[in-house]
């Protein structure tokens, strides 16, 4: 007799595979139907059964298939136990849909009193030619480290969520701490970092160009929220210090979004006109990413204003940020006529 042989896909060969394993699982579970003989107990004498034949049943056993259990069609079956999750671990839904809300990730904030900051002072490089600056662009596109930290930006911006920031703001608030109460040591104090932009006033200048030379309130804003902040210690600092020609207040606008960054640029003569004149030299505009500021300043949010007090060596001697509460604003004023001695009384 001629038996042809059938080829069964892989996929539909796994698929009956699992099919059959399912079905002697189920066959072979015991019947918990029939109701289990109960011996008497008053009987004081044991059955027991030679080995020889326990032997020869477990063989018949193993010889014979296992029988299916009847299965009642009109009896429901039993509905899984449902596991009761931690509070700290339910999952939040968006009224009756099935989409998760989103859940704030652990603020990673500094220390209040610690030094921020880059440790060594920046060196501007010397000004180069169109042509080095191409030779320059093409050593870092072939350059592995480059390429490394580049693609470690790419991983860093995937996995930041554009709505991380305002969720960390409705779940912990507007305010990372409270500012310290005494200045950083000149000898631990780190410096400025370099970012470039232009002031309202058209210039091309750099931050530490601006701060050099005086006592400076450095105020950096990510958005218009954030204004609200800073203008809550620019205020007192300005009332305090209005006659000092050794104490300024140096304003760093960022837009790290470049659809956000052509918004922005329409909205320049808006800008110049809602800002008095007398401080568009010290209004820094900067287009672009800053995740090097972010990190050695201890930006944790870019929906929050920040505020540095430089002095005139360019380290970062103290740091506040949020609205600012009496008690920092009164340290902010103490701490900068520290930092000004030949300031008239």
């Amino acid at each position: 007799m001629f038996v042809r042989k059938v080829s069964i896909p892989f996929a539909a060969r796994s698929v009956l595979q699992r099919t059959l394993h399912s079905n002697r699982v189920l066959y072979s579970q015991p019947d918990t139907t029939k109701p289990t003989e109960t011996k008497p107990a008053d009987s004081k004498v044991a059955e027991t059964k030679p080995a020889e034949s326990k032997l020869a049943e477990s063989k018949s056993a193993d010889s014979k298939p296992a029988q299916p259990t009847p299965v009642d069609p009109k009896t429901p079956s039993p509905e899984p136990k449902k596991t009761q999750e931690p509070d700290d671990e339910k999952i939040e839904y968006f009224g009756n849909t099935r989409f998760p809300k989103f859940r704030a990730k652990p603020r990673r904030t500094i220390t209040p009193g610690d030094a921020i900051g880059q440790a060594t002072p920046t060196v501007k490089p010397a000004p180069q030619t169109l042509k080095e600056q191409a030779q320059k662009k093409w050593r870092d596109i072939l350059s592995p480290e480059k390429n490394l930290e580049s693609r470690a930006r790419i991983i860093h911006d995937i996995g930041h969520s554009y709505f991380q920031d305002i969720v960390d703001l409705r779940d912990n608030g507007d305010k990372l701490f409270e500012a310290p109460k005494q200045l950083i040591r000149s000898s631990k104090a780190h410096y400025l970092p370099s970012v470039s932009g232009k002031t309202l006033a058209g210039q091309k200048t750099d931050v530490i160009d601006l701060c050099r030379g005086k006592t400076t309130l450095l105020t950096v804003n990510f958005n218009k929220f954030s204004e609200l902040h800073t203008n809550s210690f620019i205020d007192p600092f300005e009332a305090a210090f209005a006659d000092s020609e050794d104490a300024q207040v140096v304003r760093l606008n960022i837009e790290e979004n470049w659809a956000k960054a052509m918004v922005l640029q329409m909205c320049l003569p808006y800008l110049r006109r809602h800002t008095p004149k007398d401080r568009h030299a010290n209004y820094l505009i900067h287009y672009g990413d800053v995740e090097g500021l972010r990190k050695s300043m201890g930006i944790a949010n870019s929906l929050i204003g920040y505020v540095f007090l430089i002095d005139k060596e360019l380290r970062v001697r103290w740091y506040g940020n949020g609205l600012a509460v009496m008690s920092e604003a009164q340290s902010m004023v103490m701490l900068t006529q520290r930092l000004i001695p030949n300031k008239k009384k």
